[in-house]
Formats: C-alpha cells, structure tokens, sequence
C-alpha cells in the first residue's frame, strides 16, 4: 500500500467488522427504480467486500483525509473502524469512495465520507447517502447524526440532514453536526 504510513495499514481486518451482526456483503447497486429511465450511473454502491477492500477504503480515507486536507493521520483512524459497517462505491473493480456507519442503539454515527478527486461530482456521495438511510432503516435505527465539514454542508441539506448547533473545528477543519430522523 503506497503512500500510506506504517500506522494507517492493518490494524483492522475485515473480520473485524460488525462480528456477528453482517452476515454477507450483499451489493446495494444504485440503479433507479425504472432502469430505462436513466443510464446506468457505472458505479455500483455496496457493503465492503472483505479484507483487501478495508485496505483499499482506508487508503482512500488516508489520501482524502490526510493528504488532501491535512488531516493528521491518528484523528482520521480512530479506533472505530472494528466496530463500523463499510459502504463503498466500486468502479472499473476499483474502490472510488467509502463511507462508515457505527450503530449505537437506534442511532447511526455516520462518518469518513471520502470519494476519490477522479470520481467526484458524478453523485457517489449522494449514492451513499441514500444506502446510508437503507442500512439504517434495516437496523432499525431511528435517525442518524454525523459531523459534516461545512463545504459539504448543502450536501447533506438535500439528502434531508438539519444543522444542529453552532458550527466547530475537528481536526483543523470547520465542521458542523447535523441529523436526519428516519
């Protein structure tokens, strides 16, 4: 795994990963509701398929996070990826962007939305976003919170997210939290 640092690479396995609670990586493909209304997007929107996708998704989060923002890279792994369900967007065989939700009760803990710079401005974020609500739903979550860097902020508005509180920094970027109720 080029580029990425000696503390970044394997400390998790996809064994890892919600033990006991994911039995499959069953695909979600983003395809609309009528297929001939719309071409296909060439992008298939998923759960993580096993050890070498982690790998792949966390040197994706490594170069958006860390590289791009400047991100140091202890405060972008965090320790909860062990405990997190991996979406991931796959294009050409080849992992263009990852997501990660950590369920506590009813709530999802949405976080590490990364999308490579090639792949950008196609509607992967927003992809993932909708499998998001998905998995949530399927888990019986209630509603789902994450910390948005404030960019991205009109991102989350249209997927149905509400600002909550004053906006703050995380990791040397403007944030701010918000929530969408199920």
């Amino acid at each position: 795994m080029l580029g990425v640092p000696a503390d970044c690479r394997g400390a998790v396995v996809a064994s890892d990963l919600h033990p006991g609670r994911v039995p499959s990586f069953q695909a979600v493909q983003h395809r609309p509701a009528d297929a001939d209304a719309e071409p296909d997007p060439g992008y298939e929107i998923r759960r993580l398929g096993g050890e070498r996708e982690l790998a792949a998704a966390l040197a994706l989060r490594y170069e958006v996070f860390c590289l791009e923002q400047g991100v140091p890279a202890h405060e972008e792994r965090d320790g909860r990826d062990h405990s997190g369900l991996h979406l991931v967007a796959v294009m050409d065989g080849a992992i263009v962007a990852t997501c990660r939700l950590v369920f506590v009760g009813q709530t999802v803990q949405f976080s590490r939305l990364a999308v490579k710079r090639s792949a950008r401005r196609r509607g992967i974020a927003s992809a993932l976003l909708r499998a998001t609500d998905r998995e949530a739903r399927a888990h019986g979550s209630r509603h789902i919170l994450l910390h948005a860097q404030t960019y991205a902020r009109s991102l989350y508005e249209q997927a149905g997210y509400e600002p909550r509180g004053r906006e703050f920094v995380e990791a040397g970027i403007e944030h701010i939290a918000m929530e969408k109720l199920l």
